[in-house]
């Protein structure tokens, strides 16, 4: 006890234990600092005829992208839009909203720090009508094995696999490519191949959409040199339970393609060793609408 009575004196002694006033700090700011909402809009999803389609937001370039093929009209769009509970909404003034699409339209909310303006726009898709398509036989299309051609636009597909009954086994098996007219020009934003085969045998499992994007009708030669490339399809990594969706390649608008005629290439089968003499079942063409 001696000890600490002596070495409280020896401190306050010699000064080294002091009392600072807390008029010292008063200027300092104790409140907790506020971020900004990186991701202020949460989600926008719109009516597409029966369906519910949610928009790609990005922060980074501000824009809200729509991609609709059920609507027969820009006019009137309804649309819901959810934000973040940190953030505000400046313009409009409601979350649930009928708006014209027709232009892009801006949506502008506040992150904490400033008002930030994102652009919503929006493609429209539909279906290209199958009526006109018509085999366009160029010399180095390959070499017909079974079916016929029309079979690839009569309607007939199978959703499960190995129910070939249900299209009275109906297929077009060819070797490496086969071309068809359109009737009109599209600017192409998706192309879909129903298959035959699921994943076996003479199922492609690496094949391209070609498109021709020259002015007049293709040489009949069908050197590929003529031909723009479009994409490339790879169902390697697929299941059964892909089957019924059959094999999709999306375009993007910017890049889409206005054309009329196209080529399938096929590149590779599931046969060991493999080929290109590949079977499908039936294959569909979206187009981009700008005229809403």
């Amino acid at each position: 006890m001696k000890k600490i009575i002596a070495l409280v004196s020896l401190i306050l002694c010699t000064g080294t234990l002091s009392f600072t006033s807390c008029s010292q700090y008063a200027d300092m700011d104790e409140s907790i600092p506020v971020n900004p909402v990186i991701s202020p809009i949460k989600a926008l999803i719109a009516e597409d005829g029966p369906e519910l389609v949610s928009a790609e937001i990005s922060d980074i370039n501000k824009t809200v992208k729509l991609s609709l093929k059920n609507v027969e009209s820009l006019e009137a769009v309804k649309i819901r839009i959810s934000f973040s509970s940190r953030a505000k909404l400046v313009s409009p003034t409601d979350t649930i909203l009928t708006l014209d699409l027709r232009q892009p339209y801006k949506i502008v909310v506040n992150n904490l720090f400033e008002d930030l303006t994102y652009t919503l726009t929006v493609n429209v898709q539909y279906k290209v009508p199958k009526t006109n398509f018509i085999e366009y036989r160029l010399e180095n299309d390959g070499a017909i094995l079974e079916g016929n051609i029309n079979y690839l636009w009569n309607g007939g597909y199978m959703t499960t696999v190995g129910d070939y009954e249900s299209i009275w086994y109906a297929n077009y098996l060819c070797a490496d490519a086969f071309t068809i007219d359109m009737g009109s020009y599209y600017k192409l934003a998706r192309f879909n191949a129903n298959l035959y085969w699921a994943y076996t045998n003479v199922c492609p499992k690496k094949y391209q959409l070609w498109g021709y994007t020259k002015e007049g009708v293709p040489p009949a030669n069908g050197n590929w040199n003529d031909w723009t490339l479009i994409g490339d399809l790879n169902n390697s990594g697929n299941t059964a339970a892909n089957f019924a969706d059959g094999d999709n390649l999306y375009i993007n608008e910017e890049v889409a393609p206005y054309i009329r005629y196209v080529r399938v290439k096929y590149l590779e089968n599931y046969r060991t060793p493999s080929s290109t003499v590949c079977s499908l079942c039936e294959i569909s063409f979206w187009a981009y609408r700008t005229n809403l």
